[in-house]
């Protein structure tokens, strides 16, 4: 039995990748099993053609299941939610770390990590010097397939409040509206859904070493993904 683990599957972009990999085409994978510290919606777990299971624990990384063979990781916070940019930094990048070195001390082939568009490790900017910092170290774990996707501003309902980032999805949302700017704005946000398309059509496609997608990319795979699925 080999395992597909999520980590982030409360979050917007896990509870998407959740809700699709129930249905989703698999190779070798039989299980599904997401490890949270609360527990997700009850009807994601529920039907498709793989044995789902929501995992509740304190300690995520000591959690990994020793048949997992695909490790999917979406988490995050934000500073706010964190108590300052430390502690954020603790959860972004060091428990993420700490989790796919647990992964791969189980023997998992393929990583997965939601990114973020600009992250760099020499960047300026505190939050892309983080992520850029995170892909980095994840890199060079040395699984056999290290994939790592960087969407721009990700759109969708949230469960915790995040005003600002509301205000600027509904900027984006009304600008996508108007013809003369619809095209322009698709490198400014893209929705969880799609991203979380994307992630499974990377992982069904073959590949090996490290593999980076743009914003471009994402939107890309999640058509690829809705045309070979009818959409689900």
């Amino acid at each position: 039995m080999s395992t597909l683990a999520i980590v982030g599957a409360t979050g917007l972009v896990g509870s998407n990748f959740l809700s699709l990999s129930r249905t989703a085409e698999l190779a070798g994978i039989s299980h599904i099993v997401a490890i949270t510290r609360r527990p997700v919606k009850e009807s994601l777990t529920k039907g498709g053609t793989h044995k789902v299971e929501d995992v509740v624990v304190n300690d995520i990384p000591a959690s990994i299941p020793a048949t997992t063979k695909i490790l999917f990781s979406s988490l995050g916070t934000s500073k706010a939610e964190a108590g300052g940019f430390d502690k954020q930094y603790k959860i972004d990048h060091d428990l993420n770390l700490e989790i796919a070195k647990a992964a791969k001390a189980t023997g998992a082939s393929t990583y997965v990590l939601i990114s973020a568009a600009g992250a760099s490790e020499g960047s300026r900017f505190a939050f892309l010097k983080m992520k850029g910092e995170l892909d980095r170290d994840v890199s060079e774990i040395g699984f056999d397939r290290t994939i790592i996707l960087r969407p721009s501003m990700i759109m969708g309902k949230r469960e915790e409040s995040r005003p600002w980032e509301g205000a600027a999805q509904g900027v984006l949302s009304f600008m996508k509206k108007v013809p003369l700017l619809g095209s322009a704005t698709r490198s400014l946000g893209v929705d969880a859904e799609d991203v979380a398309k994307a992630a499974l059509k990377a992982i069904q496609k073959s590949g090996s070493g490290i593999e980076i997608y743009g914003n471009e990319d994402i939107l890309k795979m999640a058509k690829e993904y809705s045309d070979e699925t009818g959409g689900k």
